[in-house]
């Protein structure tokens, strides 16, 4: 029992959050959506939670200065109609021991002149019957005692709310009292209007002077979450503008507070952050720039095996752009097929000496060890990750587009287009380039031999954009070798 009570207690902190939790989920469903957006920003939170704050305070403090005026005004009142109903009383005694009826009558006229919200005066004697009363008709009957809601008993004098002759009265009862015996009362009604009035009077400009409070705490709750969210918000846009790397970014220290020195430090740390990205980017292009070397390099070895074909995989790789560019391809895209380029032919690193620089043609077993050179490539390039996208270039450039190529026999828009830019590319140079057991065509034979195997091992529309740009670029070719 003792651990169950023990467990029980240590529960009670879970289950209390618990709860909590779920009154505060709860209540935060109920919310709409669009306000909820809007309770995202800092700024409408803080502003929220400030106003929230200064109205509950503010409004807190009005009811509570409306309740105090309301007892104030109310013993004011109950104060002088007390003194009202003394002073009434201790001229009465005498004049009901003497059976003065005329000096009564008066007594009740010049108390209700004296005080205009005076709905009545009576004095009455030891049986209640009407002495005097401010309206003579009423004298000689009996007044009888209304029980209603008791608002003063000080003493013998008795304060009620009742209603009398047609009106809701506060009714003064005090009796008179002579040598120690009883010998009447005077009872006077006061119209509780002037209190209504005052009261009403007095709850508007309290209010009022609270909605005031309101509106000026709501103003200055906006400018001090402005003054706070405006640094908060300017450094954000820079995290955006440095995460995009949009240049140099500064943001204008608006204040020398703890946000300033923030700020202060967010810029330091930009042009840090800069200046290293400006070292890496230049880093990154002397780095490419080696990669792009390399890569030049080693198809320049790999021509080099073959005394006959050397700068092949460069030429192949100016035609191919030049045709890229025909295509409208972007930069990328261009230096992406240079590379292939350049790589195209790296599967002959497998294939001997002996078949490469033979002087006579190829028998059909040399011929078939030449036609491996596009697997063996694309084999080679699986063993570096930055070279994958080069795989498909390497693989089909020798693909036909009606089918009839190796390594795969894919046929039409099947094969990459990569690859179908470089075999028209690459079988041009191989046509005007000579070889011990051939002389190398001119060009125009070249393109001759080119559009009679359009549709068949070159795909027309590049076939057609080849020729159709191969003018202009020997001509360019030709004035660079010139100057």
């Amino acid at each position: 029992m003792n651990k169950y009570v023990a467990y029980s207690r240590l529960s009670r902190p879970e289950k209390f959050f618990g709860a909590f939790s779920r009154v505060r989920r709860t209540c935060t469903n109920l919310i709409p959506s669009q306000i909820k957006q809007h309770l995202h920003s800092i700024g409408n939170r803080l502003t929220l939670l400030v106003v929230g704050l200064i109205a509950l305070l503010t409004f807190g403090t009005a009811f509570l200065v409306i309740g105090i005026m309301n007892d104030v005004l109310l013993r004011s009142m109950v104060k002088r109609g007390a003194a009202s109903v003394y002073a009434i009383a201790g001229s009465a005694g005498y004049s009901i021991l003497a059976d003065d009826r005329l000096a009564l009558d008066n007594l009740t006229a010049q108390g209700q002149k004296a005080q205009d919200d005076l709905v009545y005066v009576a004095i009455l004697d030891g049986s209640r019957k009407i002495l005097a009363h401010s309206r003579l008709e009423l004298a000689g009957s009996k007044l009888s005692r209304l029980s209603g809601e008791l608002i003063a008993n000080t003493g013998p004098l008795r304060v009620s709310q009742v209603f009398r002759y047609g009106h809701v009265v506060y009714e003064f009862s005090l009796p008179i009292d002579f040598a120690g015996h009883r010998v009447g009362e005077v009872v006077t009604g006061i119209n509780p209007q002037s209190l209504l009035s005052a009261r009403s009077s007095a709850r508007w400009r309290i209010l009022f002077i609270a909605c005031l409070a309101i509106f000026g705490g709501i103003i200055g709750t906006l400018f001090l979450a402005r003054l706070f969210t405006r640094p908060i918000t300017q450094l954000s846009q820079g995290v955006e503008r440095l995460k995009a790397g949009t240049g140099k970014v500064s943001v204008p220290i608006l204040a020398e507070d703890e946000l300033g020195e923030l700020t202060r430090n967010f810029n330091a740390m930009a042009a840090e952050i800069a200046a290293q990205r400006q070292r890496v980017n230049e880093y990154s292009t002397n780095l490419e720039k080696s990669y792009h070397d390399i890569v030049r390099i080693l198809a320049g070895a790999l021509d080099a095996r073959d005394n006959y074909t050397y700068g092949h995989s460069a030429r192949v790789a100016s035609l191919a752009v030049m045709l890229g560019k025909q295509l409208g391809q972007n930069q990328q895209q261009l230096k992406d097929l240079e590379m292939s380029c350049l790589l195209h032919d790296i599967g002959k690193i497998r294939v001997p000496d002996r078949i490469l620089n033979k002087q006579a043609p190829l028998n059909n077993k040399e011929h078939c060890r030449i036609k491996e050179h596009p697997r063996h490539g694309a084999e080679i390039l699986t063993l570096a990750d930055s070279l994958h996208r080069y795989i498909p270039t390497v693989k089909h450039h020798h693909e036909w587009y009606n089918g009839q190529g190796y390594p795969a026999s894919l046929q039409g828009e099947k094969i990459p287009l990569s690859a179908q830019i470089v075999a028209i590319a690459d079988a041009y140079d191989a046509m005007t380039t000579s070889r011990p057991y051939r002389q190398g065509l001119p060009r125009d034979a070249a393109v001759a031999e080119i559009l009679r195997h359009r549709g068949t091992q070159f795909s027309p529309r590049l076939t057609d954009l080849f020729i159709e740009g191969l003018h202009e670029f020997q001509d360019e070719c030709l004035e660079e070798s010139g100057s």
